[in-house]
């Protein structure tokens, strides 16, 4: 992302003039107080709403060249809210594209799915009801994570959308993550074991990067630290 700003019809300015690049294969995790636009990025990075000025690109391409259809081929977010369709899950997955056993199976793996699915009635093939009843929230997300992964997206977003998993769980599909699907990961995180994961942290403040760094340097930055703390506090 290239001098990225953008504001919401009211005249509200969200992001202002915001730069950085994330390399391939990195773990980034997003941080910042409530409101500072975290949102707002993972949406414009989803390719959602273009930005009011500056550039977005993936791999030298720009998202304005690229347009929505192609932005969707390369960056899948996962977002707070999960929708499911009454259908099946396997269905509610592979969204119509052409998905092997395998694949599938792998992917349930990767997101820690595997064994909850088995258990299912029909396995893959149980229909599920409006908003994935009765799947909880946590299985729903993970779920969630497994759709996204089966687009073989080369940007992964995940817009706070651990907040429902377990933390042990949390970890473990991110040390996945990490270990075996190639990809590169953002993740918008409230917890420090989350932010402890993450290859580099971006410190987001008033609609900018304000630090960027490893979660230890950045203990450095005031700042930061106090949010640090704060979410510590949430956890205990």
């Amino acid at each position: 992302l290239e001098g990225v700003s953008f504001a919401y019809p009211d005249g509200t300015t969200v992001l202002n003039d915001l730069s950085f690049q994330i390399e391939p294969g990195e773990v980034v995790a997003l941080v910042g107080a409530t409101g500072c636009g975290k949102s707002t990025l993972v949406g414009l990075m989803s390719g959602m709403m273009p930005p009011d000025s500056g550039c977005i690109a993936i791999g030298g391409a720009n998202f304005s060249d690229l347009g929505s259809d192609g932005v969707v081929r390369l960056v899948a977010p996962v977002l707070q809210e999960t929708f499911m369709f009454a259908d099946t899950l396997r269905a509610n997955l592979a969204l119509d594209a052409e998905v092997s056993e395998g694949e599938l199976h792998r992917v349930l793996g990767l997101v820690a799915a595997d064994s909850f699915v088995a258990e299912l009635s029909d396995g893959p093939d149980t229909v599920m009801g409006e908003r994935g009843v009765p799947l909880s929230g946590g299985r729903r997300r993970r779920l969630a994570f497994a759709r996204a992964l089966l687009r073989r997206p080369r940007l992964l977003l995940l817009d706070d959308a651990t907040s429902a998993v377990d933390p042990v769980v949390e970890a473990a599909i991110l040390e996945n993550l990490r270990a075996h699907s190639g990809r590169t990961l953002m993740v918008v995180a409230h917890r420090l074991a989350t932010i402890r994961l993450a290859d580099r942290v971006l410190f987001m403040n008033e609609g900018r990067i304000a630090a960027d760094g490893t979660h230890e340097e950045l203990l450095g930055v005031p700042g930061y630290a106090a949010l640090a703390r704060a979410y510590e506090e949430a956890t205990e």
